[in-house]
């Protein structure tokens, strides 16, 4: 019975050794794409925008998404028996930011409107929000360390807010 402990635990230590050397092997094919590494920005065509905000979780449903020019323009849409919320707002405004700019390096503006969508009406402009790219390149804010979002939008893009809105914006 020794004797067979002992010789598990050296085949035990043998193929740890062995697996040891496994990260060291290079692989001959040129399609092979190593485990870990860095993740490059994406740049951005008309073929794969939709892509940058299929796995977007916005508290408002996004009904348009448009690239032009380095630009990407989103709408999202509030219905007219929905409460539209400020705060929420630029929350969603400042997730599609965080994302716009920290996964690709092509996109220069993002323009930003939420709409309301009356039944049987054309859809009204409740707020738009436009931000630029900044010259010096730095990590984004993430959005869930930004504790006074509100105030972090307004004193650092162009936001323009419908007077309709604020008489109707929900508390």
């Amino acid at each position: 019975m020794p004797r067979n402990l002992l010789a598990a635990v050296m085949m035990s230590a043998l193929l740890a050794m062995l697996l040891s050397f496994l990260p060291s092997i290079r692989s001959n094919n040129p399609n092979a794409v190593p485990t870990f590494r860095q993740n490059q920005p994406l740049v951005l065509t008309k073929q794969n925008v939709v892509d940058l905000f299929t796995f977007l979780p916005t508290h408002y449903n996004i009904k348009r998404v448009k690239w032009e020019e380095q630009s990407i323009y989103v709408d999202l849409l509030v219905s007219e028996n929905q409460p539209a919320l400020l705060e929420q707002a630029y929350r969603d405004f400042y997730l599609l930011v965080h994302q716009a700019l920290a996964l690709t390096k092509n996109v220069q503006q993002l323009n930003f409107r939420l709409m309301e969508e009356p039944v049987d009406q054309p859809a009204k402009l409740l707020v738009a929000i436009s931000a630029k790219r900044p010259l010096q390149e730095g990590e984004p804010i993430d959005p869930n360390d930004l504790p006074a979002i509100k105030s972090y939008v307004e004193s650092s893009f162009q936001v323009r807010i419908d007077p309709f809105f604020h008489e109707n914006i929900s508390p």
